[in-house]
């Protein structure tokens, strides 16, 4: 279970990753429509993993492959714009977040029932 905290710090990390997505996104994943949808941080506030989800894309895992790729200098750039808000810049993971797709399958799989 969540402390205040953490689910405090995960909400500020989230808004902030997404409007730097938004900026900066394009550096590298190219012109991808990316929504940053969740994150979860540890007790420690030492790991964060991010929850992306991808429109659009057929193989939506590729651009958080490249993420993780990236995830160095998207930690070092994030924390340049974290730097007063939080003591340590945590350790970035991004996560594929596929519950809009398991969302629409459903609703077509109702719509063939009707």
């Amino acid at each position: 279970m969540e402390s205040r905290r953490q689910k405090k710090i995960a909400n500020l990390i989230r808004e902030e990753m997404g409007t730097f997505l938004q900026r900066e996104g394009a550096n590298y994943y190219g012109s991808r429509f990316v929504t940053v949808t969740d994150a979860t941080i540890t007790p420690d506030m030492a790991e964060c993993k991010i929850f992306i989800s991808v429109l659009n894309e057929k193989e939506p895992q590729q651009v958080v492959d490249l993420l993780n790729k990236h995830v160095g200098d998207i930690r070092k750039r994030f924390g340049q714009i974290m730097r007063r808000d939080l003591r340590i810049i945590p350790m970035l993971e991004f996560r594929l977040d596929d519950t809009l797709d398991n969302v629409f399958r459903l609703e077509e799989l109702f719509k063939q029932i009707k």
